[in-house]
């Protein structure tokens, strides 16, 4: 038996055997083009669709991505000084005040988050959202349980009022819209901190903010209004040149409905006033774009605000 496994062995070794082998492997080889002989250039073709793939992939990976973060419930860290809202640029300070901002007064951070474009949503700057300090009361005295009752037919009443607010300012676009301008009418003072995530110019900080502006549903109930306002606008922000990542632009909501543009070189730790827009339409249109709607340029910092003005009641 031990002979014949030797035999056996020595010829699966002979050349005959081992041609058999080759020509069967050459075989299977030669057999694939012509089994996809209408695939000329096959292996190019397969590009196409493997870039739509992996776009589409990316695309999923980054929504799910986004749903995760406007589920995530944002705590203000109760004993810090500031907070991170982008790993790539200075944290934002829980407190802008008057000491070591060019600003009118004292405000406390409401809300953060990023501002993404694209579907791949890229990011393009950190997000900071303060409300003027002494202006806390305002909320309480606008919307409270007289005013839902007036302008809003659904009312919940097995609900407390910080629950109807919430279901109002969370899920219904166009109440939101109504209640944070109301909220805005009522003289409150806020200010928005614009941090760049990587290199830009002020072109692209002012076509963004007046992109913003224009989303606003109430847009075209006050067109000529609002365009003399842009042209305004426009005067104020003529500074040109770069924009480095982690300067600041800081934009103040001033108690007569002003809008005041200031820029921070983190480098060098320089402020400068660049201008001040009058026109009231144009801060309102503004601010209730962070807070309200279904346009706001970052859905993130919107939630987080919204969640601690609810708590201010």
């Amino acid at each position: 038996m031990l002979k014949s496994l030797q035999r056996t062995l020595i010829k699966c070794q002979t050349p005959q055997s081992i041609i058999g082998r080759y020509c069967f492997r050459r075989n299977i080889v030669s057999s694939r083009p012509a089994k996809y002989a209408r695939r000329s250039g096959s292996s190019l073709r397969y590009w196409p669709w493997l870039t739509v793939s992996t776009l589409v992939a990316t695309s999923l990976y980054c929504y799910d991505e986004r749903l995760q973060n406007e589920e995530k419930t944002d705590v203000f860290p109760p004993h810090n000084e500031s907070i991170q809202v982008d790993a790539s640029v200075s944290d934002f300070p829980l407190t802008i005040s008057a000491l070591d901002y060019p600003v009118s007064t004292t405000f406390q951070l409401l809300g953060y988050g990023q501002r993404h474009v694209t579907f791949l949503r890229f990011k393009v700057y950190a997000l900071g959202l303060y409300l003027a300090e002494n202006d806390e009361s305002l909320i309480a005295n606008t919307l409270n349980e007289a005013y839902l009752r007036k302008y809003f037919l659904d009312v919940d009443d097995s609900k407390t009022l910080k629950e109807n607010l919430g279901r109002f300012l969370k899920r219904d676009d166009s109440k939101s819209v109504m209640m944070i301008d109301d909220l805005l009418d009522s003289g409150m003072r806020m200010l928005a901190k614009i941090t760049p995530v990587r290199n830009t110019d002020f072109k692209h900080l002012k076509e963004g903010l007046i992109k913003t502006i224009s989303k606003h549903p109430d847009v075209s109930n006050n067109k000529d209004t609002l365009e003399n306002g842009l042209k305004e606008m426009n005067e104020a922000f003529s500074r040109k040149g770069s924009v480095r990542k982690n300067d600041d632009l800081i934009v103040e909501l001033l108690a007569n409905g002003a809008l005041q543009f200031s820029y921070h070189d983190n480098i060098n730790n320089e402020f400068e006033i660049m201008g001040v827009v009058n026109n009231q339409l144009v801060g309102k249109f503004l601010f209730s774009q962070y807070l309200s709607g279904d346009k706001s340029p970052s859905p993130q910092a919107k939630k987080t605000a919204i969640d601690k003005l609810i708590t201010l009641l």
